[in-house]
């Protein structure tokens, strides 16, 4: 998304302090491919081993970072390039005025992207940054879709939820999308006469290219942003509601354990039913309440979707804003190339962190990660195995505490 000059004097101010900031954020960029280009191929193996095969959601959490890993080296590989690989061309400019001779040498910075090598780099760059990135967008909305239909237990579209239906969808949205961006490899760059490679412009119709970024940003982030919002927001209402039936599940239980030890024997008797009737009523098949099939493993990879969805819309959209109603009045073009390269950054962020959000999010994750990385069989276990103490001992203590206060409450309360 370049279609400014690369062309600085270090003479001037103002430029000297805009090549600082765009070091920065190549830097940056480069942090990105470094950091995002590991931590997704673990992902990528974690989520495509054999035992996580079967669960749809792992399936599609694999193949984005899959696309995760190429996307990050289109753009972002296109400005560690530009902002390291430049050139210097002194220049000596003399003032010829009536009371003095000025003689004066410039500096001058050239920075020539990765894309204007060549009209074939520029064209293969564009389309694979422009489909992988439309891609990944819709296989993360299907993920959101296939886990609500998945948590809802809509009977006529639970098909959707199997492993060949779930691997079919995702590679469906991959050809709609490599197929329907194939006019870049045809329409998008030129070389001019004196041998310049421009990318992003078309000689025959000059406001192709930014016509359809335009469309790229309403197709990779508006509107799948709008249909995350309404899915995820329907996700997280069935996961408060679950949370909310356990909770006081497990309130009714402390509170009847506390009354078999402190009321009297009728008062017991009405207790310990109320206990029944509740664990009962949690074990009942209930096809209206999906929130009674939430375990804690089905929440946590809930959770790691809704927070990717999160993530993808806080660094998305204002990017999409920037590109489509701001960048295009800005006249300066040093100005441009820098809002670019930040909104950029920022916008593939999201490709990169989404590791760190399955580790925080998902037991399951966590785990397959300490058997991939920890060398002893018996060290791994042991590992796990405190881990697993650990959380025991601190779910007894918070039970105890509710237990004691119950207790409190209870000699503190006069009975009949």
């Amino acid at each position: 998304m370049n279609g400014t000059s690369n062309l600085y004097s270090i003479q001037n101010r103002n430029n000297n302090n805009i090549q600082l900031i765009d070091r920065l954020l190549a830097i940056y960029s480069l942090l990105l491919i470094l950091i995002g280009t590991p931590c997704n191929l673990l992902c990528c193996i974690i989520y495509f081993q054999k035992a996580n095969r079967s669960n749809s959601i792992k399936i599609i959490f694999g193949y984005l970072a899959f696309l995760d890993t190429i996307v990050l080296y289109t753009f972002n590989l296109n400005y560690v390039i530009r902002e390291f690989n430049s050139d210097f061309n002194i220049t000596n400019i003399t003032y010829n005025n009536s009371d003095k001779h000025d003689n004066s040498i410039y500096v001058i910075i050239i920075k020539k992207n990765l894309e204007e090598y060549s009209v074939l780099i520029c064209r293969f760059l564009s389309y694979l940054a422009f489909s992988t990135l439309q891609t990944s967008s819709w296989v993360l909305a299907f993920g959101s879709f296939n886990r609500y239909l998945l948590i809802k237990k809509l009977s006529h579209f639970e098909f959707i939820c199997k492993r060949p239906y779930t691997i079919a969808i995702c590679l469906f949205f991959t050809c709609l999308f490599f197929f329907s961006n194939m006019h870049i490899l045809f329409m998008n760059g030129y070389r001019s006469s004196s041998g310049r490679v421009t990318c992003y412009g078309n000689l025959r119709f000059p406001s192709y290219m930014v016509l359809y970024q335009r469309l790229h940003l309403f197709i990779y982030s508006l509107l799948p942003s709008f249909i995350l919002f309404i899915l995820n927001t329907l996700l997280m209402r069935i996961i408060f509601a679950s949370k909310k039936r356990l909770d006081n599940h497990r309130r009714l239980v402390l509170f009847a354990a506390a009354a078999t030890t402190t009321l009297p024997t009728d008062h017991r008797k009405s207790f310990l039913a109320l206990q029944h009737l509740s664990s009962a009523t949690l074990r009942r098949p209930n096809k209206n309440n999906p929130a009674r099939l939430l375990n804690r493993h089905s929440r946590k990879l809930t959770m790691s979707l809704i927070f990717i969805t999160i993530s993808y819309f806080t660094l998305t959209f204002p990017s999409t804003v920037i590109f489509s109603f701001i960048r295009p009045y800005i006249t300066q073009g040093d100005v441009r190339r820098t809002l670019s390269l930040l909104f950029t950054n920022l916008s593939t962020t999201t490709h990169t962190i989404r590791f760190f959000i399955y580790f925080f999010c998902s037991i399951d994750f966590r785990n397959d990660f300490y058997n991939l990385i920890l060398p002893k069989r018996s060290f791994r276990l042991n590992f796990i195995k405190n881990q697993g103490r650990q959380q025991q001992r601190k779910s007894l203590r918070q039970s105890q505490k509710q237990t004691d206060s119950l207790l409190l409450s209870n000699k503190n309360e006069p009975v009949g």
